[in-house]
């Protein structure tokens, strides 16, 4: 049959509208808004913590209207600095970065001179270092730590240890800062070793047992986040070993410990707020207002008696 042209515009007509293109078959999705990209680089999303504030950096971009790529660092510089330096290529506006210690800071001072704001989230690079600091006062924390647990003693003399972070990661270093600033206040604490658990589970379990067996008459282990709080508890179980435990930011297995009167304390930090304020930061910054050079959160001790309001 022969087609007249009229035939052949509504036959075209319809293939366009269906989305059909005669060149590139079928049509591709739109992709994202240009100049809407910012990333997160986080030190470990096996950390339940961190794992936390991700998805709040997640939460609030998708409320602000951002595209965002999480980059999960595995606890390793060299991969942070390889995921970091991929990003810096696809014209993000904001880099959100944990680092995951102090080979972090070349990498922000990379994106600041690419005129692109960094937001430093829990573990501070220093001012020079980033648009805004986010997080808690890690210097702080560890005083806040001391003394309360001093303070529960009510003058008993105590022989502890310490399970402190990643060696070089801000946030280790500036807690054992603070434990170190108070710590003569308390000459009924006497601290018997200090040792790195690498703020992780599995590398704190064999560090807390071989310290438990050397230092027989330890009466506590103090660690400086959940994940080696639970390492230690679960060394002092295979050991059969009664011994006051205490951690911080508040995971839910600890919690749950706390409860049940296996852990002494823990530390409630804000992670999933931590990644919420990243992202409200950088949509100010991007917007032309002033932000704080330190935003600074809130925590709250959790024990036993108080434990119930803090889990979920």
């Amino acid at each position: 049959m022969k087609m007249t042209k009229k035939m052949l515009v509504l036959l075209l007509t319809l293939f366009a509208a269906a989305g059909f293109g005669f060149a590139g078959g079928a049509k591709e999705a739109a992709a994202p808004a240009a100049g809407n990209l910012i990333a997160f680089s986080v030190s470990t999303t096996s950390n339940p913590f961190y794992a936390t504030m991700a998805q709040g950096a997640r939460d609030e971009a998708k409320a602000a209207g951002f595209e965002i790529i999480v980059l999960d660092a595995q606890n390793k510089i060299e991969k942070q600095v390889s995921d970091v330096e991929d990003a810096l290529t696809k014209n993000i506006r904001v880099l959100l970065i944990n680092g995951v210690d102090d080979g972090a800071k070349p990498l922000a001072q990379k994106a600041l001179s690419m005129k692109i704001p960094v937001m430093a989230l829990q573990r501070d690079l220093g001012e020079a270092n980033a648009t805004a600091f986010i997080g808690t006062n890690n210097v702080v924390l560890g005083e806040q730590l001391i003394h309360w647990f001093g303070k529960s003693l009510g003058g008993k003399k105590t022989k502890v240890l310490i399970l402190t972070g990643t060696p070089g990661a801000a946030s280790s270093e500036d807690r054992i800062k603070g434990i170190n600033n108070v710590l003569p206040q308390y000459p009924n604490i006497e601290v018997l070793s200090s040792q790195t658990g690498y703020y992780d589970r599995a590398k704190s379990l064999p560090v807390a047992e071989n310290m438990m067996q050397r230092f027989p008459e330890a009466e506590a282990v103090l660690c400086l986040n959940d994940e080696m709080a639970m390492g230690a508890l679960a060394a002092s179980k295979a050991m059969n070993r009664t011994i006051k435990i205490t951690g911080m930011d508040a995971n839910p297995d600890a919690l749950k410990a706390v409860a049940e009167g296996e852990l002494h304390m823990t530390i409630a930090l804000p992670p999933y707020d931590i990644g919420r304020f990243g992202v409200q930061f950088a949509q100010k910054v991007l917007k032309g207002e002033t932000v704080p050079k330190r935003h600074i959160m809130e925590v709250s001790f959790v024990t036993k008696d108080n434990v119930a309001q803090f889990r979920k």
